[in-house]
């Protein structure tokens, strides 16, 4: 009976830590789209120095996000997602509008597909 019990308190531990996970992913990438579509925003407004500001901010949202996200997903993906935000900024700096379009829809599709990666689904089951 005691081995009924451990399986289930272990079973409902590891499906609330994953609940747990799978949502703060989500609520976190979800900050970090708002954020890279207002930097988006700024730019096709060319609000160049706005854009800028927001960018620093998304930035330093980022370090905070990252290092938990280490724990949770795979590192690759975390590597494609600094990459892209490097040269997102290399295009803000250099004011190559697209580029800096065609690389922050790369950077939103690499933010947006975490979440859905690790969501429990028949698709990820399989």
């Amino acid at each position: 009976m005691k081995i009924v019990v451990a399986t289930i308190v272990i079973l409902a531990l590891l499906l609330g830590f994953g609940t747990y996970a799978y949502y703060y992913l989500d609520s976190t990438a979800n900050e970090l789209l708002v954020m890279a579509e207002r930097i988006e925003k700024n730019v096709a407004n060319e609000e160049w120095q706005l854009a800028e500001s927001n960018f620093s901010k998304l930035h330093a949202v980022w370090e905070r996000t990252i290092t938990k996200w280490t724990i949770l997903i795979d590192h690759i993906e975390l590597d494609q997602i600094n990459t892209s935000m490097s040269r997102t900024k290399q295009f803000m700096d250099t004011r190559d509008l697209s580029g800096f379009m065609s690389e922050m829809a790369e950077l939103k599709l690499l933010i947006k597909h975490v979440p859905e990666k690790e969501a429990l689904n028949m698709k990820n089951v399989l």
